[in-house]
């Protein structure tokens, strides 16, 4: 006998699992490039999924913060790099060595440390901006008429962004002032910039 299910549990079931996928939904995309990407980085380019975009990139020697600006969304990807010490192994050197009244080249056994190259990624959950003493804030999606006002309008130069992690503990990062110049004309709106943040 074949069993009975309740449609009213099935749905209630499948309503639970959606929502506990949920949180995931609303937090910054990656960017669909990485900082060895051969794109032109603090330009606009066109985009055949997400029209004008620009990349922009942070980095350092144990660090990547790279972000992508469009109408249809900012996306962010942190990357950190490390070296791990994965063994060991003999190797041979040489150095000088003083014997009587001169110096002579004298081979010696060492261990040299093997390491590996190690990264992992992580995107915040959500982004702040500062404009004129208010704060904004992008979670995820098309970016909204209020942030493209803003965005448009944001003072030349450099700027820095707030990086909000599912911690709660926040970084700050600078973006470079050929980006920032970019999201004139890519957020461009009629709509006057508001006057008040969230």
């Amino acid at each position: 006998m074949r069993p009975k299910y309740n449609l009213g549990y099935l749905v209630l079931g499948i309503s639970s699992l959606l929502f506990t996928l949920t949180p995931s939904a609303y937090a910054v995309t990656p960017a669909s490039v990485n900082q060895d990407a051969g794109v032109a980085w603090s330009s606009i380019v066109e985009n055949p999924f997400d029209g004008k975009i620009v990349y922009d990139k942070h980095f350092s020697d144990d660090f990547a913060f790279v972000t992508s600006w469009s109408k249809q969304g900012i996306n962010a990807t942190y990357t950190e790099y490390w070296s791990e010490v994965v063994g060991y192994r003999r190797v041979w050197k040489t150095r000088s060595v003083r014997r009587d009244d001169h110096y002579i080249d004298e081979r010696y056994s060492d261990r040299e440390a093997i390491t590996e190259k190690r990264s992992r990624s992580r995107s915040p959950k959500s982004l702040q901006f500062s404009y004129q003493g208010k704060i904004y804030t992008y979670n995820s999606g098309a970016v909204d008429p209020e942030l493209s006002a803003i965005l448009a309008n944001f003072p030349a130069g450099n700027t820095t962004i707030r990086a909000i992690w599912n911690n709660d503990q926040t970084s700050d990062f600078p973006i470079g002032s050929g980006t920032v110049e970019a999201w004139k004309t890519i957020f461009k709106t009629d709509s006057p910039p508001p006057r008040f943040g969230n």
